[in-house]
């Protein structure tokens, strides 16, 4: 005698195996959409990406959080009206102690519409980590890293 209800549900065992490994390989490539390492070859260029990002990320309800931001560029970008520095909070690290436990709980809030660390230097286990809180914060998070060949001022 054959048992039909066993066989549906080892059929169904098997689709939800399969379900469940699509759903991780989907979620780990939306966490990575999240994080972006963009390097950077001098001030100019440095101010191009600060206005595009700032761009790109404009929420009137959202802050941007620039973490060691390089505040000259900031300032002329202010100047010409390129961006709008009322939604921008900078933070230092000499003056504040930020670690990526803060950076991890800023992003999982999702109070910023994306946070950007100029300099940070993380392992890829870092990185996968902050991708995912930033995934679930909806919190685009940006290194911005130096060129090796030239140094910004």
């Amino acid at each position: 005698m054959l048992n039909i209800r066993k066989i549906n549900l080892d059929l169904n065992n098997s689709n939800l195996a399969l379900s469940t490994r699509i759903e991780t390989s989907s979620k780990s490539a939306l966490s990575s959409d999240w994080c972006n390492v963009i390097r950077v070859k001098n001030s100019y260029d440095l101010s191009e990406k600060y206005q595009k990002i700032c761009q790109n990320h404009h929420d009137d309800n959202k802050w941007i959080l620039m973490i060691n931001p390089e505040n000259d560029s900031l300032e002329q970008l202010s100047m010409m009206g390129k961006i709008n520095p009322e939604k921008i909070l900078k933070v230092n690290v000499n003056k504040v102690n930020i670690n990526l436990e803060h950076i991890k709980n800023t992003l999982l809030k999702g109070n910023c519409s994306a946070i950007i660390l100029s300099n940070a230097h993380y392992s890829q286990a870092e990185l996968d980590e902050i991708s995912r809180c930033a995934a679930i914060g909806k919190t685009q998070c940006i290194l911005l890293q130096k060129s090796a060949t030239q140094q910004l001022h």
